[in-house]
């Protein structure tokens, strides 16, 4: 997929593919048994000038356009996933305030990551909500001199590691669509407590627990935007595009691995390698085409993302993501099986792979979500509901 590149371009691919290989392999198996904060890849990451991925050049980030930046996260999936989820989510609140933010505003916010390294995270998700959901329960109430929050989320992924929280709430005064607006909230800011344990199936290194906010104080300059604001950037649409590029790199390694597994692996009385098994050609062939299919669709979404407006986005996330999950659940499944009982020991990456793969695959919007935004487009039914 590596075509008509541009010559920087190339060398940040390059340099992602590098930095999984090298950094992010070698620790995903130890961040998955702990289910700890990969902070030290987090920190290469920072060092190798990713964290400000989607940061403007004129703030001292890359300043990477969508298509690019859904092929770093591929890149960096092969080597963890949780990691490049992580990374994708941090990514994402840099849209929010490329999107919302006045410029005083991002003076103080991309210095944190430009500078310092700090961690962004992104916190939408409600325990009394279907995920996908438009409305929130978490209030932001004015008060003297900013905002006062109060609510509960789930799968805060990276509580207790990220400096600055993007927290999705809905304003008092407006109803709950209307009144979504976002604050950046500080880590250690009193009220705010991490409550539940994380200990999942898969994308374990994600640390995503409840975190609840009583009477959480938010200085006026902290809130990103006007009321309904948010819901008209086309900036939240951006999950799915970075979903669907997380799953595609897991998956690409799986397949990497069994492909490596055919080359070099002997059963007697057989003189070839599994390789020349004609069952394990068409297996690899079905990934492989499987893969190709998704990743078209995300790059071909990504590549016009810029110039779309938020319905396109809303429509073209549901399509990539779906797509994404569909072949990597069926690409991390088929894979273990063309490896067989050898596949399912710690000691390779497929079981953790596959693991990560259902794990993130539920993330919103769910396939019959997906299906729904992707129907209703394509049968000119209006209003086609947000992801």
């Amino acid at each position: 997929m590596g075509t008509n590149l541009s010559g920087g371009e190339t060398e940040v691919l390059e340099r992602a593919a590098r930095m999984a290989r090298e950094c992010l392999e070698p620790r995903a198996a130890g961040y998955d048994r702990s289910a700890t904060h990969p902070k030290e890849s987090w920190h290469d990451l920072w060092k190798a000038g990713f964290l400000a991925a989607a940061i403007p050049k004129e703030y001292g980030g890359l300043g990477l356009e969508m298509l690019t930046c859904v092929k770093v996260l591929e890149r960096l999936a092969w080597g963890c996933t949780s990691t490049a989820m992580t990374m994708h989510m941090h990514s994402t609140v840099q849209r929010f305030i490329a999107a919302l933010c006045t410029p005083e505003q991002k003076a103080r916010f991309y210095p944190e990551v430009v500078e310092h390294g700090r961690m962004l995270a992104s916190w939408g998700s409600e325990p009394e909500r279907r995920g996908g959901a438009a409305v929130r329960d978490t209030t932001l109430a004015p008060t003297d001199g900013g905002y006062l929050v109060n609510g509960r989320k789930h799968f805060c992924t990276m509580a207790g590691a990220a400096h600055l929280c993007l927290v999705h709430c809905s304003m008092s005064g407006y109803d709950q669509f209307d009144g979504y607006t976002l604050a950046l909230i500080p880590h250690d800011t009193e009220g705010m407590e991490i409550s539940g344990e994380w200990d999942t199936l898969g994308m374990r290194a994600t640390v995503s627990p409840a975190v609840s906010f009583t009477d959480c104080f938010v200085n006026a300059d902290d809130v990103l935007g006007e009321p309904g604001e948010a819901t008209r950037v086309g900036a939240g649409q951006g999950f799915g595009l970075g979903y669907a590029a997380v799953y595609i790199g897991a998956a690409q390694r799986a397949l990497d691995s069994a492909v490596d597994f055919a080359k070099t692996q002997r059963f007697a009385p057989d003189p070839e390698p599994l390789s020349h098994n004609i069952l394990i050609q068409r297996a690899v062939a079905e990934m492989t085409m499987s893969l190709e299919g998704a990743r078209l669709v995300l790059h071909q979404s990504a590549d016009g993302w810029e110039s779309a407006d938020s319905q396109q986005r809303t429509v073209w996330a549901a399509r990539a993501k779906h797509l994404a999950m569909e072949a990597s659940l069926s690409v991390t499944s088929k894979a273990i099986q063309t490896v067989g009982g050898r596949g399912a020991q710690k000691g390779m990456p497929l079981e953790r792979l596959l693991r990560d793969v259902r794990t993130a695959t539920l993330m919103p919007p769910n396939a019959e979500r997906a299906l729904e935004i992707v129907g209703r487009d394509a049968l000119d039914v209006q209003d086609v509901p947000p992801a």
